[in-house]
């Protein structure tokens, strides 16, 4: 072991007590949000993932002030703190997201993708400029990194604030005191879909706990009982053994004293609490969920096979598993086994087929993170009737179409470099707690790994954060020794020499922090004046007015349905010709250029242009039907947008030939064939 490379941090660490004053605040509020995250319906709606994104912001802030007032007044040689695991990645990710944000010129991302200028030229132009995106959606890029951003930052807090054995311990208890509630809480409203007084209107006759879907519930079920199951073998290895050579009845009378007894008792009673955790998991009746969790043991299996000394684990396992499953049974679960008989996976097929179309199309950087709602129409088959998919039910090929082959080969490598470093630490030690422990967390981390092959759990923002809480702790757990109590980790020494350097970057981590919380301060703001943003909790309420779309476009101009619901108002309140051609115009190709790839704005614009083309027929008219071509052209399975595209360049050659642009010329009658072969019932009106 090198010892330039690893240091040893007691639990009062230099960096404590330049901390003291804080820990506290930040252990706590990391707590906070752990609960209240899941609470909150799993933090899906602007309401809950805003006030995260703050509170996260603010907590980080308090670390980096105190780690720069160390580094202000402190010696060089008290800055012995932990090097921050998987910086690189992080700094890697949040890297792409800017560059995916970041205006490029044209030509520049031509060359870096030409699938997003292709797409972005279609219709009347309205989505080029002389600087581009490259995210077909920036405003959903940005969002959605704002989702993520809690759970990096509460992976780093933990790392960076626990610091003892009992601080470990409480955390993976708060963990499975969640759950636990959610599981209780599920099964008292398993008939009735309250959450919270508020009927879900996606609920069914499955266990959703406070979760909106069950299938996100199943996933923080299995990866607490996986967890809580590998407490609970920490807590039998550390029960007092009968002596050995005793007879049976003296084994008899040994086992009845309070000694013996009391611990057996308490370690058992966990496990049932661990056992109700995985058969409220099977009344969700999420079949990915509970693969998952089988995955979880068998994991559990093969790390203990490396490891002679615990084979007797192997047995405790499968005893487990069955009486899960019996238990499941007796409380009436054969109705939830039974999906797995149900084989109709048509529309997730769809969908990934739809991902993997989507990452041919964009294949380096990706469409941009949040943009696969945007696209996927683009790609989608008849077969799903336009349904809207703005998840592609598995996290990795989303992340493979938004973020392309750079973000998902980072992501990728950075989660098997960490976890295969974990399990060679496991391997290595011999402490009771964090070989019972950290085999659960470990399992749990492959759990919610390989969920998120077949769902979008990342995508809750409650699930991000529990398993970012689920690394730090395992990290922690796995690098912790006793007695005495201290950390064994690489540390950033090397950086703390050089206190320029070192704070140099945590003032612009501070700056970067600020930054974010004044944006997503200001995106509330925006949201709050003017909705867009699915919440079915919000009551029901005054549309926004003509001022309120104006103080969110303030706010947020990058919110392309701000622009598209400004112009539907103004429509609205003052039709004629000065609205339709001047304002509602411009605020609609401000739409198409903030979100290229969504044909309702295209389709907006361009019955705009139609209702107002006798203002000036050789400019609306030929922008109508280019944009109503370019909508078709992002939506082709749509039977009622080719309908509307033939006829009206039907009526076009009929009365204004010489306006038709010359790449749609003759091409009403395949318009229309195509409208009736998707939608037959179209036929009826073409008589």
């Amino acid at each position: 072991m090198r010892q330039g490379s690893i240091t040893v941090i007691r639990t009062v660490k230099p960096l404590g007590r330049e901390l003291a004053w804080g820990r506290r605040t930040v252990l706590f509020g990391s707590a906070g949000l752990l609960i209240f995250a899941p609470l909150a319906y799993g933090a899906v709606h602007p309401w809950s993932y805003y006030p995260m994104a703050l509170a996260a912001g603010f907590l980080s802030l308090m670390v980096l002030t105190s780690g720069i007032h160390a580094v202000w007044t402190g010696p060089a040689s008290a800055l012995a703190w932990p090097r921050p695991p998987l910086w690189w990645a992080g700094l890697g990710l949040a890297a792409l997201a800017v560059l995916q944000l970041t205006p490029l010129p044209q030509g520049l991302l031509e060359a870096l993708s030409p699938g997003a200028v292709r797409l972005r030229a279609l219709g009347s132009g309205c989505g080029l400029a002389a600087y581009l995106p490259l995210s077909l959606n920036p405003y959903k890029t940005g969002l959605e990194s704002l989702k993520l951003w809690p759970a990096v930052i509460v992976f780093y807090l933990l790392i960076y604030t626990v610091n003892s054995r009992r601080q470990l311990v409480g955390l993976a208890r708060l963990i499975l005191g969640v759950a636990l509630f959610e599981a209780l809480y599920g099964f008292y409203h398993l008939r009735s879909n309250i959450i919270w007084g508020w009927k879900n209107p996606y609920g069914t006759l499955r266990l959703n706990g406070t979760f909106i879907n069950c299938d996100h519930l199943a996933t923080l079920l299995a990866m607490a009982a996986l967890l809580g199951f590998g407490l609970f073998l920490a807590r039998r290895e550390t029960v007092p053994a009968l002596p050995a050579g005793l007879t049976g009845r003296e084994r008899l009378r040994r086992w009845s004293r309070a000694e013996y007894l009391e611990p057996r008792l308490r370690t058992y009673a966990w496990l049932f609490a661990v056992l109700l955790l995985a058969a409220a998991l099977v009344f969700t009746g999420s079949r990915g969920g509970m693969l998952s969790l089988l995955l979880g043991f068998v994991v559990m299996g093969l790390l203990v096979l490396s490891r002679s000394s615990a084979r007797a684990h192997l047995y405790l396992i499968g005893a487990f598993v069955a009486a899960a499953l019996l238990y499941s049974l007796f409380l009436g679960s054969s109705p939830y086994l039974a999906r797995f008989l149900d084989l109709n996976h048509q529309g997730r097929y769809f969908a990934f087929r739809g991902a993997l179309a989507i990452w041919r199309e964009f294949p380096g950087l990706g469409a941009g993170l949040g943009a696969f709602g945007d696209v996927f129409y683009r790609f989608a088959p008849v077969e799903l009737k336009g349904v809207q998919y703005l998840e592609t039910h598995s996290d990795w090929l989303q992340l493979l179409a938004e973020t392309g082959l750079a973000g998902f080969a980072l992501a990728a490598a950075a989660w098997l470099l960490f976890f295969g470093g974990l399990v060679r630490k496991w391997r290595e030690r011999r402490d009771p707690l964090v070989r019972g422990l950290g085999l659960g967390g470990l399992a749990a981390l492959a759990a919610g790994a390989f969920h998120a092959l077949v769902e979008f759990p990342f995508h809750i923002p409650a699930l991000a954060l529990i398993y970012a809480a689920v690394a730090a702790l395992v990290y922690l757990l796995l690098h912790h020794h006793q007695p005495p109590e201290y950390f064994s980790y690489a540390s950033g020494a090397r950086l703390a020499r050089r206190p320029r350097a070192l704070l140099a970057v945590c003032l612009v981590l501070a700056l970067c922090q600020a930054a974010l919380i004044v944006s997503a301060w200001r995106w509330w703001r925006a949201e709050a004046a003017a909705p867009t943003e699915i919440d079915s909790t919000r009551a029901p309420g005054l549309d926004p007015s003509a001022g309120d779309y104006r103080r969110a476009l303030l706010d947020n101009p990058w919110n392309s349905r701000v622009y598209a619901g400004l112009a539907a108002l103004l429509e609205r309140e003052e039709p004629g010709p000065a609205a339709g051609s001047l304002e509602a115009a411009k605020l609609l190709q401000a739409a198409v250029y903030q979100a290229p790839a969504s044909w309702e704005h295209r389709y907006q614009l361009g019955e705009l242009y139609l209702r107002h083309f006798r203002d000036s027929p050789a400019r609306c008219l030929p922008g109508a039907l280019q944009e109503l071509a370019a909508a078709a052209a992002l939506f082709p399975a749509s039977g009622h947008l080719h309908y509307r595209l033939g006829s009206v360049l039907a009526w076009a050659e009929q009365y204004y030939s010489g306006l038709v642009p010359p790449e749609l010329r003759g091409r009403a009658a395949h318009h229309l064939e195509l409208a009736v072969q998707l939608e037959p019932r179209l036929q009826k009106y073409l008589k």
